[in-house]
Protein backbone atom coordinates (compact mmCIF):
# COMPACT_ATOMS: atom_id res chain seq x y z
CA UNK A 1 0.00 0.00 0.00
CA UNK A 2 2.65 2.28 0.99
CA UNK A 3 4.85 1.59 -2.92
CA UNK A 4 1.13 2.16 -4.51
CA UNK A 5 1.12 5.28 -2.89
CA UNK A 6 4.28 6.46 -3.84
CA UNK A 7 4.32 5.60 -6.68
CA UNK A 8 1.22 7.64 -7.62
CA UNK A 9 3.03 10.64 -5.97
CA UNK A 10 5.99 10.42 -8.33
CA UNK A 11 3.66 10.16 -10.87
CA UNK A 12 1.65 13.06 -9.83
CA UNK A 13 4.89 15.22 -9.38
CA UNK A 14 6.09 14.10 -12.88
CA UNK A 15 2.79 14.83 -14.52
CA UNK A 16 2.57 18.38 -12.99
CA UNK A 17 6.26 19.05 -13.64
CA UNK A 18 9.28 19.69 -11.85
CA UNK A 19 8.98 20.58 -8.13
CA UNK A 20 11.03 22.73 -6.50
CA UNK A 21 13.89 21.48 -3.59
CA UNK A 22 11.85 23.08 -0.69
CA UNK A 23 12.37 21.44 2.24
CA UNK A 24 9.73 19.83 4.94
CA UNK A 25 8.45 22.28 6.94
CA UNK A 26 9.13 22.29 10.60
CA UNK A 27 6.22 22.01 12.90
CA UNK A 28 5.58 22.57 16.66
CA UNK A 29 4.51 19.05 17.33
CA UNK A 30 4.45 19.02 20.49
CA UNK A 31 2.45 22.45 20.86
CA UNK A 32 -0.12 20.85 18.43
CA UNK A 33 0.24 17.76 20.61
CA UNK A 34 -0.37 19.49 23.82
CA UNK A 35 -3.59 21.76 22.69
CA UNK A 36 -5.28 18.55 21.38
CA UNK A 37 -4.19 16.86 24.49
CA UNK A 38 -5.88 19.38 26.83
CA UNK A 39 -9.29 19.19 24.40
CA UNK A 40 -12.00 18.52 27.10
CA UNK A 41 -10.31 20.06 29.86
CA UNK A 42 -8.26 18.65 31.17
CA UNK A 43 -4.81 17.12 29.98
CA UNK A 44 -4.78 13.70 28.70
CA UNK A 45 -1.15 11.11 28.41
CA UNK A 46 -2.88 8.86 26.21
CA UNK A 47 -4.21 11.45 23.72
CA UNK A 48 -0.94 13.38 24.00
CA UNK A 49 0.76 9.87 23.28
CA UNK A 50 -1.24 9.40 20.43
CA UNK A 51 -1.55 12.58 18.62
CA UNK A 52 2.98 12.19 18.73
CA UNK A 53 2.44 8.87 17.26
CA UNK A 54 0.14 9.89 14.42
CA UNK A 55 2.66 13.15 13.71
CA UNK A 56 5.48 10.95 13.94
CA UNK A 57 4.13 7.98 11.32
CA UNK A 58 2.63 11.19 8.81
CA UNK A 59 6.01 12.65 8.62
CA UNK A 60 8.18 9.53 8.15
CA UNK A 61 5.67 8.96 5.27
CA UNK A 62 6.09 12.72 3.86
CA UNK A 63 9.84 12.99 4.43
CA UNK A 64 11.26 11.00 1.31
CA UNK A 65 8.74 12.17 -0.92
CA UNK A 66 8.31 15.86 -0.09
CA UNK A 67 10.70 17.13 -2.81
CA UNK A 68 9.03 14.82 -5.05
CA UNK A 69 5.50 16.82 -4.90
CA UNK A 70 4.22 19.18 -7.19
CA UNK A 71 5.45 22.94 -5.71
CA UNK A 72 1.23 24.13 -5.71
CA UNK A 73 0.63 20.54 -3.75
CA UNK A 74 3.12 21.43 -1.10
CA UNK A 75 2.28 25.07 -0.74
CA UNK A 76 -1.44 24.40 -0.62
CA UNK A 77 -1.24 21.58 1.72
CA UNK A 78 0.90 23.21 4.30
CA UNK A 79 -1.43 26.21 4.07
CA UNK A 80 -4.12 23.86 5.57
CA UNK A 81 -1.96 21.90 7.58
CA UNK A 82 -1.45 25.44 9.76
CA UNK A 83 -5.65 26.30 9.79
CA UNK A 84 -6.72 26.22 13.41
CA UNK A 85 -3.43 24.24 14.87
CA UNK A 86 -0.18 26.20 16.82
CA UNK A 87 2.21 25.55 14.25
CA UNK A 88 0.86 23.01 12.24
CA UNK A 89 0.12 19.29 11.91
CA UNK A 90 2.00 16.27 9.47
CA UNK A 91 -1.15 14.26 9.76
CA UNK A 92 -2.89 16.85 8.30
CA UNK A 93 -0.23 17.93 6.13
CA UNK A 94 0.07 14.09 5.28
CA UNK A 95 -4.01 13.91 4.82
CA UNK A 96 -4.28 16.62 1.88
CA UNK A 97 -1.05 15.36 0.24
CA UNK A 98 -2.93 11.51 -0.40
CA UNK A 99 -6.02 13.26 -1.38
CA UNK A 100 -4.96 15.64 -3.48
CA UNK A 101 -2.83 13.01 -5.20
CA UNK A 102 -6.06 10.69 -5.46
CA UNK A 103 -7.85 13.62 -6.76
CA UNK A 104 -5.44 13.81 -9.49
CA UNK A 105 -5.06 10.38 -10.54
CA UNK A 106 -8.76 10.44 -10.63
CA UNK A 107 -10.00 13.43 -12.18
CA UNK A 108 -13.39 14.15 -13.36
CA UNK A 109 -15.43 15.26 -16.41
CA UNK A 110 -18.42 16.86 -17.19
CA UNK A 111 -20.84 15.05 -19.67
CA UNK A 112 -23.70 17.48 -21.08
CA UNK A 113 -25.34 13.87 -21.70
Amino acid sequence: MKRLFLGALLLASLAAGAAHADKLPRYDVEGYCNQVAQVGGSFSNLTYNGCIQMEQSAYNNLKPVWTQLPASMRRGCHEIANVGTPGGSYSTLYGCVQMETNAANNRQSFNFE
